[in-house]
């Protein structure tokens, strides 16, 4: 339940105000002066204040100087409750940091109006803090989680190259700093299928390797790559000494499982055209498809990454080509117009 705490000198103006809230359905407490109010709202720690200008004691000016300073209380919706209509009054509480006020006597609409008003900001705003909070709690942790690769010895692997395997025991934790890989399953019938393609800065297996398992798919270079390295122990024990990395490695999985869950959708449900738009936009977002770095990718894996037969896709892109939407240049593919692909994936 909401809890509002009341601050007002005046008994009868008091009970009436918590009569309301209470018949309203909040929880109210009341004080009856400055000093008992702020006693109140460290001790009740209240979602929303309400409080009189003129207080005995300390007066509401007072109130809410004190209570602004401190850090667990400096959030909570404040209300100037006052019978002064003076402009000076209402700009000096207003500047003090007072959320609104309410002009005594009030209309009952008019209080409760203000108060839901109020209330419904707090929630805004708490909830556009935390995901600012969030998003730059997970900034760092990817940046610690960056930083244990730092000094990682670091390898060149060439195209075609099968960096680990469906099955095998990690040996090493993977920072992939330049280039282009794969992630696959085999069907049962011997098809790979591609799940993912990965691209500069991303970390293969990172969740296999951190909870030190047998990776669950294969990982192949499309590209020469280049690839930092940690042996699994050095990995394990950097974690450790950081373990506020590790959310960043939950927040890759968190994506990856959306991604994955998105892909099998569409796999059930769009259409041919859909599932090459939806490949082109995964390249798109891996950096390639552009003239500077256009798809070179081989049918057979750009077939594989949309879920369809190499005829099928050969005469989709050939559609898109006649539809001005893609180049073929030499077997690349340069995406013309991003944005009437991105189209086809609502159409």
């Amino acid at each position: 339940m909401i809890k509002i705490l009341v601050i007002e000198d005046n008994h009868d103006v008091r009970e009436n105000l918590q009569e309301i809230l209470e018949l309203s359905g909040y929880e109210v407490a009341g004080a009856k002066d400055g000093k008992e109010g702020i006693q109140m709202a460290e001790s009740w720690q209240p979602d929303l204040i309400v409080c009189d200008i003129m207080l005995p004691v300390i007066d509401g000016f007072g109130v809410l100087q004190i209570l602004s300073k401190k850090a667990e209380l400096k959030h909570i919706p404040f209300i100037f409750l006052t019978a002064k209509t003076e402009l000076s009054d209402i700009r000096k509480g207003m500047n003090l940091g007072a959320d609104d006020y309410i002009t005594k006597p009030f209309k009952k609409d008019e209080l409760l109006a203000v108060i839901e008003l109020r209330l419904t900001k707090a929630r805004e705003s708490n909830s556009v803090t935390q995901t600012e909070s969030r998003l730059k709690n997970l900034s760092r942790a990817h940046s610690l989680l960056r930083g244990i690769f730092e000094n990682a010895d670091e390898k060149e692997y060439p195209p075609d190259f099968e960096l680990y395997s469906s099955n095998e025991h990690p040996k090493n934790a993977f920072f992939l700093d330049e280039g282009l890989l794969k992630e696959t399953l085999v069907h049962h019938i011997g098809r790979d299928i591609i799940l993912r393609l990965l691209s500069r800065g991303s970390y293969p297996g990172v969740w296999e390797a951190y909870q030190n398992v047998p990776y669950t798919t294969n990982c192949i270079t499309l590209s020469s790559c280049k690839i930092k390295f940690l042996p699994i122990n050095q990995f394990l024990e950097a974690i450790q000494n950081e373990p506020f990395s590790v959310q960043a490695i939950q927040d890759m999985l968190r994506n990856q499982k959306v991604k994955t869950e998105e892909k099998v959708l569409g796999s059930a449900y769009n259409s041919v055209r859909q599932k090459v738009a939806h490949a082109l936009e995964e390249c798109l977002n891996n950096g390639l498809g552009t003239q500077g770095s256009p798809i070179s990718l081989s049918r057979a894996d750009l077939a594989s990454i949309c879920g369809i037969a190499k005829e099928t896709l050969t005469r989709t892109l050939s559609d898109f080509k006649s539809e001005n939407l893609i180049e073929i240049k030499s077997g690349n593919i340069v995406v013309v117009s991003e944005a009437k692909i991105r189209k086809l994936l609502s159409a």
